[in-house]
């Protein structure tokens, strides 16, 4: 059936998710877009996979791109308010139009592998449309996520000019193995045969899993503290400066709008990225653009300064690794301040292990709980707390109400825990600021 608005096809994918959850391998995937004519083939794509920092390296690299005027395509995951932000050429998101468009294109295939007992998942879908909407628009270069793992992700059916590895760390433990070498052999298999990859990895266990998954694939490693670094990093009030080295080159006095040590990491990842394309893919990237899209570039609720007074600061740190890198980009920006903290977490997540990293940092936690199927509850994460002030709030607006409420010059608030959380809670603490605060 062709479907005519937005509103049917997002129901349409989210009975689907509750029908056929997450079923990983790349059989299915590789029938769906044979049928669709195979729209991803001919097309250039960077593949970017890891625990955290992929959305981030993803922009930074987009940023450069549309600075320099090349046409760039980028499909990410989850969204914070609208599915189309999944989509993107450039800075446009995909029109409802060309959505449906796409979709009802889809849907027909699907239909016939369904009948044949073999139908796409959701995530699958959405890779699909993806890869018809890049090729529709002709784009010159497509930036792509993997949406979890790396080796049997819907995304690793491309065979891309670079791949990147952002970072490794203990997520997904009942799908991708319960330890750092398992998880970083499923990141890895994003590797392709003589396809360069790139590693911001700083877990030597990992970064070993990735120099010997290169080797076999015979694929030129560039590793993060040795073909690259960053060096003399050093913070300027509401931003960072680093210097990048990649072998004999140097570029010096590199600006961040975006904060953290991490960030600068992430950007050095993206910098190898355009150096590598310059050199062998007929990108002609000259520094003043790398320079500019780098300074320009931000990413929603990735330690998002919501206001500066009161300072509210929105993070989608949603594991272990990320709450410890949140906690040491606030002391490294914000050292005078005391840490209130606004979290909660789905149930699939270490949220123990986050919230003992959080009793360590803050002066006061707030726990809450959002309307998710996988959402943990609030009671629950705050008796795993050991903070001294804490307290929970079945109810998400009236925790953000709460932890908005007498926040003095000398604290920052800290929403954290999902971006499924931050979905709901940016567009609601912004309107709270607007009311209570101008």
């Amino acid at each position: 059936m062709n479907r005519t608005t937005m509103a049917e096809i997002e129901q349409y994918l989210i009975q689907r998710q509750m029908k056929l959850g997450m079923d990983f391998g790349l059989s299915r995937m590789e029938k769906l877009l044979d049928y669709l004519g195979n729209p991803h083939l001919n097309l250039k794509f960077i593949h970017i996979a890891g625990s955290n920092g992929k959305g981030s390296t993803l922009n930074f690299i987009r940023e450069i791109l549309i600075e320099a005027g090349v046409s760039v395509g980028a499909f990410t995951s989850p969204y914070l308010e609208s599915i189309n932000e999944q989509f993107m050429i450039n800075k446009e998101m995909i029109h409802d139009r060309e959505f449906i468009s796409i979709f009802n294109q889809i849907e027909e295939v699907v239909e016939l592998m369904d009948k044949e007992s073999n139908g796409p998942t959701q995530f699958e879908i959405l890779t699909a449309i993806a890869f018809i909407f890049f090729k529709r628009n002709d784009v010159d270069l497509a930036l792509i996520e993997a949406g979890l793992g790396g080796r049997l992700d819907s995304t690793n059916v491309v065979t891309p000019i670079l791949s990147i590895i952002t970072s490794i760390s203990l997520e997904h433990t009942n799908i991708l193995g319960n330890s750092i070498e398992m998880i970083a052999r499923e990141k890895a298999g994003i590797v392709k045969k003589g396809v360069t990859i790139i590693s911001g990895v700083n877990n030597s266990q990992a970064e070993q899993v990735i120099r010997l998954k290169a080797e076999s694939e015979n694929a030129p490693l560039f590793q993060l503290g040795r073909e690259f670094a960053v060096e003399a990093r050093k913070n300027e009030d509401t931003s960072q400066a680093f210097l990048f080295r990649m072998g004999e080159y140097v570029l010096e006095n590199v600006r961040l709008a975006m904060l953290g040590k991490h960030q600068a990491e992430n950007a050095s990842c993206a910098l190898t990225a355009i150096r590598l394309i310059n050199e062998r893919d007929d990108f002609s990237i000259n520094e003043e653009s790398m320079r500019k899209g780098l300074c320009r570039a931000a990413w929603r609720a990735r330690f998002e300064l919501l206001s500066r007074s009161p300072l509210i600061i929105l993070d989608g740190a949603h594991n272990p690794a990320g709450i410890s890198v949140l906690t040491e980009t606030l002391h490294s920006a914000f050292p005078e301040k005391k840490y209130r903290f606004l979290f909660t977490a789905l149930n699939d997540k270490n949220y123990q292990e986050m919230i003992q990293l959080l009793d360590q940092n803050a002066e006061e936690v707030i726990f809450t709980e959002i309307p998710h199927a996988r959402a943990a509850k609030a009671e629950e994460l705050y008796e795993w707390s050991k903070s001294r002030h804490k307290k929970w709030m079945k109810n998400w607006q009236m925790a953000i109400e709460e932890a908005m409420k007498n926040l003095s010059e000398s604290e920052a608030l800290i929403i954290t825990g999902s971006l499924y959380f931050l979905a709901l809670a940016r567009p609601y603490a912004q309107a709270v600021l607007e009311g209570k605060f101008k």
